[in-house]
């Protein structure tokens, strides 16, 4: 795998390398303050990772690009910002399996367990396992055992972890993650160099490391973030990824954005908006 990948911003220039036939396609939705993620492999099969908060949104999006059936659902975790929008994405798409940490929230979680199993779709456990769609292997990191006893953040450090892999590409998704969690990963997985990676927690301090970015070293990160009151993305978080040479994007910036990515690793970018940043302040990269 190449230490930095090529990227081309279809958006901004036209692309000189001939676009390859067989793509995978990896959508950042612009949900807001939340996370939406949709892979569509080679053979269109798909998978949605976590539904914002307004599923309205999500699924007008998962409509647009023709999609009628959602392979795998999976929630990273279970806060309204990333699952509020499942019941409208169960309500209007057939799910075939949903996963998510198996760490029921305060509030509504039973709600969306019923939801499931009257939609019909089957529920796998967040297990460290590989699932197959197409030609794409999706290697979850499962959350840490709920006998280790982590910060009171419980549910952003039990999100699961999702390795897309596509021939030598790989992209990284690890929902609310803070530092103890992507902690754990380093320590008990295999966690490899990525071309593509979601910044965990909407770029929070909390949410990122020297250790996870030298590991990781990305050739482009992608900050799913709205308007909020939490100061996300932090400045720091933002510098240290631009330091190690990652080209940022942010979807309160550029709206939605799309990866393309061949089995080579080769890959092209289009955002929402026709520009990689929206008059982005000085300190971005």
């Amino acid at each position: 795998m190449p230490s930095r990948l090529q990227v081309c911003l279809l958006a901004a220039l036209l692309c000189a390398t001939p676009v390859h036939a067989q793509q995978l396609e990896l959508h950042f939705l612009d949900v807001g303050q939340g996370d939406a993620a949709l892979l569509i492999t080679p053979e269109h099969r798909t998978m949605l990772v976590d539904a914002g908060r307004n599923g309205v949104v999500t699924a007008q999006y998962l409509r647009s690009l023709g999609v009628d059936t959602v392979d795998l659902l999976v929630v990273s975790h279970n806060h309204d910002d990333h699952m509020g929008g499942v019941p409208e994405v169960l309500a209007e798409f057939p799910v075939r399996n949903y996963m998510d940490n198996g760490v029921p929230s305060a509030r509504s979680y039973s709600l969306y367990e019923w939801l499931v199993r009257e939609g019909g779709a089957r529920y796998l456990e967040a297990t460290s396992r590989t699932i197959t769609l197409g030609s794409v292997r999706i290697r979850v990191l499962p959350p840490p055992d709920e006998r280790l006893r982590l910060s009171r953040a419980e549910q952003n450090n039990r999100s699961v972890g999702l390795i897309i892999q596509y021939g030598s590409f790989r992209a990284l998704l690890t929902g609310d993650s803070q530092r103890e969690e992507l902690r754990y990963w380093l320590a008990v997985d295999s966690v490899p160099q990525v071309h593509v990676l979601k910044v965990a927690h909407h770029g929070a301090r909390n949410g990122t490391t020297p250790a996870w970015i030298a590991r990781t070293d990305p050739g482009l990160v992608v900050i799913s973030v709205g308007r909020n009151g939490y100061g996300h993305p932090a400045r720091e978080v933002v510098a240290a990824w631009c330091s190690a040479g990652a080209m940022v994007l942010r979807t309160d910036w550029s709206g939605s954005i799309t990866v393309r990515a061949d089995s080579t690793g080769a890959l092209t970018v289009e955002t929402a908006n026709g520009a990689p940043t929206n008059t982005p302040p000085a300190d971005a990269c």
